[in-house]
């Protein structure tokens, strides 16, 4: 059986690229004489070696439904990973969907984020199509149960919907090493902030954060691992300038620590090994799971974040860890709780290690393979 995977690609600058490249190295893992390709954007880099080949052939701004089809004509399964800024709302994507069924090809969709129309400025845009492509396909994956529940209403089946978590990177990168390698305080309480800087990720949040468990814990710190996005908008180019002047205006300075730089994906594992508690007070309604928080999970970190559907997996952890959006103060008061109460923290711990495990690569490669080999 041969997998071809239609997705962004290394070394683009994407979370679905990234999500591909770990997928697949959990598919090898699991399944080392599988045969896979990437069919993937122009801004991958080609790549051959035994049974798995990138080949970059299509552009988002072209029609791409002729590149696709001609480089998944040697596969028996194609996979596409779905995400609305790649493949807009127009009839290319159903198109390719249609052809690859003429051809008797089996398709899998995986759809990265579901919004419901009531929080879109295109009205029923987003859903009409999201139910086009989910009809099309043969097999949808989704990574959170509120994903299936929208699609449901929308006339979906439920036996064609899947919920498979987002994979977790596992990594144990020491603490002390992963702040020498980055040249970050040796000593002090680390919280972090990861990501390219967007005003939805609420960033002056964690700010304002900073400020209230300072008070209590004077070595407190505010790491920003991340900068602006490639093309970044500019309300985006607004929005860091508001949070350097909002580091001044709270006095801290010296308790922050903004390299406003892409971090490479070498570079993550010391990211996250050199922090103590991982913070996504994120604001925003889109239904989709969080690379950053299974990062977060992956190295073993307490993670607090807003009580939104898009962290709605950390309840499997511990639910206190879900604070109100925008709740500065319980937040705060949160992460205090985890530098200062010895149980809780070990509580937290312990339960990031068992969910961390559940969801390794491994075992969501796992998943998948079953589903290759079901259809």
């Amino acid at each position: 059986m041969k997998i071809a995977h239609v997705s962004t690609y290394y070394p683009q600058q994407c979370g679905i690229a990234t999500y591909t490249g770990h997928l697949i190295r959990g598919l090898r893992t699991v399944s080392p004489k599988l045969e896979m390709k990437v069919v993937a954007e122009q801004d991958a880099s080609p790549f051959r070696q035994v049974r798995f080949e990138v080949v970059p052939c299509w552009d988002r701004n072209e029609d791409y439904v002729e590149p696709i089809i001609s480089n998944t004509m040697d596969a028996e399964v194609v996979h596409i990973q779905h995400e609305y800024s790649i493949y807009n709302f127009d009839d290319r994507l159903p198109i390719l969907l249609e052809r690859l069924k003429a051809s008797k090809k089996r398709t899998i969709i995986t759809i990265h984020c579901v919004r419901p129309s009531q929080f879109c400025d295109r009205g029923m845009v987003d859903e009409d199509f999201v139910k086009r492509i989910a009809e099309l396909a043969d097999v949808v994956i989704v990574h959170l149960k509120s994903q299936k529940a929208v699609l449901e209403r929308l006339g979906i089946p439920s036996e064609k919907t899947h919920v498979i978590a987002h994979g977790t990177l596992l990594s144990n990168a020491d603490k002390k090493s992963s702040r020498a390698r980055l040249k970050l305080p040796e000593e002090g309480r680390i919280m972090l902030m990861f990501g390219f800087v967007k005003p939805y990720k609420c960033m002056h949040v964690g700010l304002e954060v900073l400020k209230e468990v300072k008070a209590e814990v004077e070595d407190a710190y505010l790491f920003i691992a991340g900068g602006l996005p490639p093309g970044a908008s500019k309300k985006n180019g607004t929005y860091l300038k508001y949070l350097y002047k909002l580091i001044k205006e709270l006095d801290l300075s010296d308790n922050v620590i903004f390299p406003n730089r892409f971090f490479s994906d070498d570079e993550i594992p010391y990211i996250f090994g050199a922090s103590d508690v991982v913070l996504f007070p994120y604001y925003v309604e889109d239904l989709s799971a969080s690379g950053p928080f299974h990062l977060a999970v992956g190295a073993k970190k307490p993670v607090i974040a807003s009580r939104i559907p898009k962290f709605e997996s950390l309840k499997n952890i511990c639910d206190e860890l879900l604070v109100l959006p925008s709740d500065t103060s319980g937040i705060a008061k949160t992460a205090i709780r985890i530098f200062t109460d010895n149980d809780f923290r070990q509580y937290v711990l312990d339960r990031t290690e068992r969910y961390r495990r559940a969801t390794s690569w491994a075992e969501i490669a796992g998943r998948h393979l079953e589903l290759y080999t079901g259809v």
